[in-house]
């Protein structure tokens, strides 16, 4: 197994045992998170349907920081400024993951009631295709 699979493996497990994860019948989810230097500070994200259908979820930072400062840490390279936010997504049918990472703009991914619909969608994982 690679380091990157382990990694991922160990935070894709730390969210979904969260029990956090909405819907039963979930095919994907991404899950923003937002760093500080203590680690993760924040989480916000949305669970799709094989319908289209999606929920929102949210988790404890606590209860993933672990996995995801490790996942952090191993992708900075020597010199790099640390990424302050992550878009994580996952699919469960094939094990498809993809990670973005915003290393400036704090309001990225940001959802308002302004653009709710839009960021739902934006952030809805292309994974299964």
């Amino acid at each position: 197994m690679s380091d990157n699979a382990e990694y991922v493996g160990n935070l894709v497990a730390a969210i979904i045992e969260t029990g956090k994860v909405s819907q039963e019948n979930w095919e994907e989810f991404s899950l923003v998170l937002g760093f500080n230097g203590d680690g993760v500070n924040d989480t916000y994200g949305y669970s799709y349907d094989g319908d289209g259908r999606w929920k929102a979820f949210s988790v404890r930072p606590s209860l993933i920081s672990k996995e995801a400062e490790a996942y952090r840490k191993w992708l900075r390279q020597k010199d790099d400024k640390p990424f302050i936010k992550m878009l994580f997504q996952f699919n469960r049918e094939n094990n498809g993951f993809n990670a973005d990472f915003e290393y400036e703009d704090t309001s990225r991914w940001k959802v308002t009631p302004a653009n709710i619909d839009r960021v739902i969608e934006e952030l809805r994982p292309k994974l299964n295709r």
